[in-house]
């Protein structure tokens, strides 16, 4: 039996780990998933429920999108809708399996499945979302070249479909920071400029700006940003679970600042939020916070009720 062939019967075998939701986006952590509208604002799972029984039965997509915490910067790409047409319900079964596995941090097993499903006759906006979630497994491996060609994919199948849902943003999204972990800096500061010219107003995708912002300001070794842009930020990323990312990208904007005491609270706020694919899927970001990991400890150990 080969590899793939054994990752398959493995799939298939071992029990498949259920959808986690988070009623919001401050609570979601690590392998919860949450629902987002056409803006990008995450809504309750009330509203979900209420929609799918208003929509029973019709044929098209629902407003509303699943999508999953815990990947690159603590936002995952991976992301399953909720409404294709009846005829094609094996297939988005076999979608939210794999988009379940990967959810689990189960990534092989995730790629089989996906894999299986790209090589069936799809429709382009289904296409795209398995193209996407392989582009999430090679992230999650710290693969970004066949990550990179993956999303690439995934966004002319979200064209070719006329996608202008959160999908197809967040695949957008993610091709700036593949390039950003790639070194191809430049590059992913065009398309960043041409692609985001403003902050979206959903505060999912609004995260995911930041996000990417952020990063590539870090990659480029300065930032324009503001204190009170920064401290606006802050707020947001520390009343979050799972933001271990953006504070940690916080905390090189603040020590770039010379804010040496609000760069090693967020530090500490970050390391108390870290998680191991972190490592994996933005490991200079990574590597940066480890290497100040200690100076951040001693300042609090300097101040006490700093660390409080």
């Amino acid at each position: 039996m080969g590899e793939d062939d054994e990752q398959k019967a493995l799939a298939t075998i071992a029990p498949v780990p259920p959808l986690v939701r988070a009623k919001d986006l401050a609570s979601a952590t690590a392998g919860t998933v949450v629902y987002i509208d056409r803006r990008g604002q995450v809504r309750s799972w009330r509203r979900v429920q209420a929609r799918q029984i208003a929509v029973a039965g019709a044929f098209g997509l629902s407003a509303l999108y699943l999508v999953a915490f815990g990947g690159a910067f603590g936002l995952a790409w991976a992301a399953i809708t909720g409404g294709f047409v009846a005829f094609r319900t094996r297939q988005v079964r076999q979608l939210t399996r794999g988009f379940r596995l990967l959810t689990a941090d189960r990534i092989d097993e995730a790629r089989v499945v996906f894999e299986d499903l790209s090589r069936q006759r799809i429709p382009p906006r289904l296409q795209a979302l398995v193209e996407q979630n392989l582009a999430a497994c090679h992230a999650r491996r710290s693969e970004f070249e066949p990550a990179l060609d993956q999303i690439r994919d995934a966004l002319a199948w979200h064209a070719r479909s006329g996608n202008r849902q959160p999908h197809a943003t967040t695949a957008a999204y993610a091709e700036v920071g593949l390039l950003v972990e790639l070194g191809r800096t430049a590059e992913a500061r065009t398309l960043f400029a041409q692609r985001f010219p403003h902050v979206p107003d959903g505060d999912y995708l609004r995260v995911l700006h930041w996000l990417n912002e952020l990063n590539l300001c870090f990659a480029e070794g300065t930032h324009a940003l503001s204190p009170d842009e920064l401290h606006d930020r802050a707020r947001v990323a520390l009343g979050m679970t799972s933001s271990a990312g953006l504070l940690g990208l916080l905390a090189w904007a603040h020590h770039h600042l010379g804010d040496l005491d609000q760069a090693w609270h967020l530090l500490r706020e970050a390391e108390d939020r870290r998680e191991p694919r972190l490592e994996r899927t933005a490991p200079r970001l990574h590597a940066w916070m480890v290497a100040h990991r200690d100076e951040a400890q001693a300042a609090a150990d300097r101040d006490p009720l700093d660390a409080l």
